[in-house]
């Protein structure tokens, strides 16, 4: 599993020109689950992320305590392998019928912490993000 995680002042998500969810204050969070990943790791990603201390003065809060919010972005291209040629490779991605159960798991257990709202998986999503510091965060696990 790899996340792109960035703390933004906000974001949105739209398709079709249409906005279909946003967020103020919190965590936009790009995901793109891989072959090797198990159920297990998205209660543990879930989890780190929640306790992530990304916020307030020296990064001294997490997104529960600022009650924050999460846009999560599904994003397999996140999972490319880009090391040899010009062209990524896409060969550790997980097969779409399955990363769209392991979003949705995902989604359902962010949502048990922290409000968390939702792309459209397999969409051509356009993502706009104010982000916060800019404080980004590549995860892998």
């Amino acid at each position: 599993m790899r996340a792109i995680i960035q703390r933004v002042n906000k974001s949105s998500v739209s398709v079709d020109n249409q906005i279909i969810n946003k967020i103020d204050k919190g965590l936009n969070i790009l995901i793109a689950f891989e072959e090797k990943d198990t159920e297990e790791v998205i209660e543990k990603f879930v989890k780190k992320i929640t306790k992530l201390r990304i916020f307030g003065e020296r990064f001294s809060k997490n997104i529960i305590d600022i009650k924050g919010e999460i846009l999560l972005i599904p994003n397999f291209t996140i999972a490319a392998i880009t090391k040899k040629g010009t062209k990524p490779n896409f060969q550790n991605s997980m097969k779409s019928q399955q990363a769209k159960i392991f979003y949705e798991k995902m989604l359902e257990e962010f949502n048990k912490y922290i409000p968390t709202k939702r792309g459209v998986f397999g969409a051509d999503m356009k993502v706009e993000i104010l982000n916060d510091g800019p404080v980004t965060l590549i995860i892998e696990l």
